[in-house]
């Protein structure tokens, strides 16, 4: 294991930034995007009915929730101690213990035989793992030939992301270093060491496909985060808004800053 993959393990053992997650990102307007987004994602899937489902990442549970209430049986998996606490909490509050497992497990090494699961998620993870070529590895591993592989990640291409970006380096308020898998940056945060990497969404798909993988489907998250970055609601709500427009009607990718891509393993 490399060893910036334990200098933000120990981050992510922290409490305090999925707490700062949730905070940021676990409200009501998103939840509406989540519910829509998750909707089309079991649309594309038509699995069966109880089918099974690996949270690879699963933070607070928040995604867990979404796939039990859509009829799947996950198996919730996190390295993180605290993120596993909070999705423990999450699972009682929602009810859905009978359909949700909670499980310690590590990306970069699963325990589990290869081939065992039908379908993976693995939403904002990758973005960040140092080791991410070993991350996708595990992944490809665990995943059942014809099985469907979730991922979401940030795009270094969108919109924001070049806005905002070339605003750090005249300002240089970041560190930012090119990679083939995307833009790496680093923040020291009251937790820990943090790694986030926009992704060059082209490479990710071509590392797949080098794997077997075809592409199903390609399409936006939410086109901005920016309203976590305002304080003023009626911001927030044209923000959110202007998001549900995009992934419902416009639903083109290459400039929205969250990707979806849904992958089948055919190898």
């Amino acid at each position: 294991m490399k060893p910036e993959s334990k200098d933000v393990e120990k981050t992510f053992n922290q409490p305090d930034i999925h707490q700062k997650w949730t905070d940021s990102y676990r409200n009501e307007e998103n939840e509406n995007f989540y519910n829509q987004a998750f909707d089309y994602i079991t649309g594309v899937l038509n699995a069966g009915e109880n089918a099974g489902f690996l949270d690879a990442g699963c933070g607070s549970g928040a995604h867990s929730v979404h796939l039990a209430n859509r009829g799947f049986s996950v198996l919730a998996v996190d390295f993180s101690k605290s993120a596993l606490e909070a999705a423990e909490q999450n699972l009682r509050n929602s009810g859905l213990t009978d359909r949700i497992t909670l499980q310690q497990e590590n990306i970069l090494s699963l325990s589990f035989d290869d081939g065992t699961f039908d379908y993976i998620l693995c939403w904002g993870v990758l973005m960040h793992m140092p080791d991410i070529e070993r991350a996708i590895s595990e992944l490809d591993r665990v995943l059942k030939k014809n099985g469907t592989l979730v991922i979401s990640e940030g795009n270094m291409f969108s919109l924001q992301s070049m806005i905002l970006n070339s605003l750090k380096l005249i300002t240089k308020k970041a560190a930012m270093k090119k990679t083939p898998a995307g833009l790496e940056f680093w923040k020291q945060t009251p937790s820990g060491n943090l790694l986030t990497r926009q992704a060059d969404t082209g490479w990710l798909k071509k590392r797949f496909r080098s794997r077997g993988f075809i592409v199903r489907k390609h399409v936006p998250g939410q086109f901005t985060e920016l309203y976590a970055k305002f304080s003023s609601p009626l911001i927030k709500k044209f923000i959110h808004y202007f998001n549900h427009l995009w992934f419902k009607y416009v639903r083109i990718p290459h400039l929205a800053f969250g990707n979806i891509i849904i992958l089948e393993k055919r190898v």
